[in-house]
């Protein structure tokens, strides 16, 4: 069972976690004071380009080293830019890791995801775990004690005056062309987005074109975009590629809005801040649970092991035991009251309780029939599909946020995952481009402030940053292909990772 509690988390110790919370209040300038110029992801230095499964693309650009690199205000060791997108229309995002806490490289990691199609390096992590919270399946599967950042895909309930990505058509004349959203309010950078009278606000957002059909015909054009209010009939604003198109339309032409109904629920990526509300409960007692699989267990609390913790657990002040009977009723087998070190059994459990909570786990008793329950509270509310940790914002709502003025101007190997209302996620990785053999000290690459530059390039309007250095690592699959690592070359060392991101199919 998945708790969902709608309100502020508390603040943890964790540096990446604290920044986020830093870098909401500050200036647009404030914010870019420092940063280095960023290169276009321009037709010249593209080098690599690759249709994949369910729409999915990979894309390279190569800084050469040397002067084409440090002209354009990058390492001189060269900088590769990766990306693999998709949009949530077509495809799934998944976590991917074996058994907590095991480490395996990047390349078994995406074999074994069944449905992967291209991958990222995961969470920043050490040898007890990755850092953050790990949900799959819609319930928390790893947390450490206390509240800790994600990124990952919810499944939303639709609010239509808020928008949703939306299907159907604007037919003008004789022509057709397919919406891709409703009522957004932070629509992609290729979109035609229709705005209504159920709109949220009075005003639209401002397109690059804008256009208004009012009693069947076009009214007006904006060719260079306006933000209107939707009492002068169906908003039509469109960015992109179709936007010389719109912006040539001639008044009063006909014109004619379908839209399919807008669904109940939707797919979309979120960063947040989560933590444990878990628990275990008998006839006549609760314990809270305040961190899953992680292995040095709670200072203060109760830690709660399941099947995918594959090593011995801690022994804690109270140990309890618990397995399914044959009916698959969860019964407490053994309550140690000295602690005990031990491995979970199949289809059980295993509480380490320390601090006030080993008081109350020592109310249990051998025999116990209890319900055991892996929730968790998200800051915003948010039902998660998948998710697992992430580093600071670099964009937020459209607005870069990354404090540069605050951060290293090191050129490092950088991963990063960026997204849009309308389903788009873009995964990305800087490197040098080329493998040089130094057991994962890399260097090259790019900035973190470059990387969020890049990533609203292409159309994000919130992207995260994830771990780097020698863990950055992208890999994709070409159809009826194997595996390939797309940053660096197949030679190039690999990092152990606890564990990854993914872009799947959802067939």
């Amino acid at each position: 069972m998945v708790v969902i509690v709608s309100k502020a988390v508390r603040t943890v110790a964790i540096t990446s976690v604290i920044l986020l919370t830093l870098v909401g209040s500050v200036s647009a300038n404030a914010a870019s004071s420092g940063c280095l110029s960023t290169p276009a992801l321009d037709a010249k230095h593209l080098v690599d380009s690759k249709a994949l499964d369910n729409g999915v693309t990979a894309q390279g650009w190569q800084f050469s080293p040397g002067n084409d690199a440090t002209d354009n205000d990058l390492s001189p060791l060269g900088t590769r830019v990766s990306v693999a997108t998709g949009n949530l229309r077509n495809i799934s995002f998944g976590i991917l890791h074996w058994s907590i806490p095991e480490t395996q490289d990047l390349r078994m990691l995406s074999v074994t995801g069944e449905n992967a199609i291209a991958s990222l390096n995961g969470d920043y992590f050490d040898g007890n775990g990755p850092w953050n919270a790990m949900l799959e399946d819609s319930h928390m599967t790893y947390s450490p004690p206390g509240t800790t950042g994600v990124v990952g895909m919810i499944k939303r309930t639709v609010n239509p005056s808020k928008g949703y990505r939306g299907t159907g058509t604007i037919t003008i004349a004789n022509r057709k062309y397919q919406v891709t959203g409703v009522n957004q309010l932070s629509p992609g950078k290729d979109s035609i987005v229709v705005y209504g009278q159920n709109f949220v606000h009075d005003v639209t957002p401002k397109g690059q074109v804008t256009v208004v059909i009012k009693s069947g015909k076009i009214y007006k054009v904006y060719p260079k975009g306006a933000a209107i209010s939707k009492r002068y009939g169906t908003i039509i604003q469109v960015r992109g590629k179709y936007a010389y198109i719109f912006s040539k339309l001639a008044l009063k032409k006909k014109a004619a809005v379908s839209l399919v109904p807008a669904p109940k629920f939707e797919t979309r990526m979120a960063a947040d801040s989560v933590a444990p509300a878990g628990s275990i409960s008998s006839a006549t007692n609760t314990l809270s649970i305040d961190s899953y699989n992680f292995g040095p267990g709670s200072a203060a609390g109760a830690t709660l092991f399941d099947g995918d913790y594959s090593e011995t657990t801690n022994s804690g002040r109270v140990t309890l035991r618990v397995t399914p009977d044959a009916t698959g009723k969860l019964i407490v087998r053994n309550v140690y009251r000295q602690g005990y070190f031990t491995r979970v059994d199949s289809g059980g459990f295993i509480v380490q309780a320390n601090g006030e909570s080993a008081t109350t786990a020592l109310r249990f008793k051998a025999g116990d029939v209890v319900t055991v329950s892996m929730g968790y509270r998200s800051a915003t509310g948010a039902n998660f599909i998948n998710a697992a940790g992430r580093g600071p914002r670099l964009v937020q709502n459209g607005k870069f946020v990354w404090i540069c003025a605050l951060h290293s101007k090191d050129f490092r190997p950088r991963s990063a995952i960026g997204w849009n209302q309308d389903g788009q996620v873009w995964l990305m990785a800087s490197s040098r481009g080329a493998d040089a053999a130094d057991m994962g000290m890399r260097q090259g690459g790019s900035t973190a402030d470059q990387m969020a530059r890049w990533l609203m390039s292409l159309g994000a309007t919130d992207a995260v940053l994830l771990d780097g250095g020698g863990s950055t690592t992208m890999e994709i699959k070409e159809p009826a292909a194997n595996w390939k690592r797309f940053d660096l070359p197949d030679s190039a060392w690999y990092r152990a990772l606890s564990n990854a991101f993914s872009i799947e199919s959802n067939f």
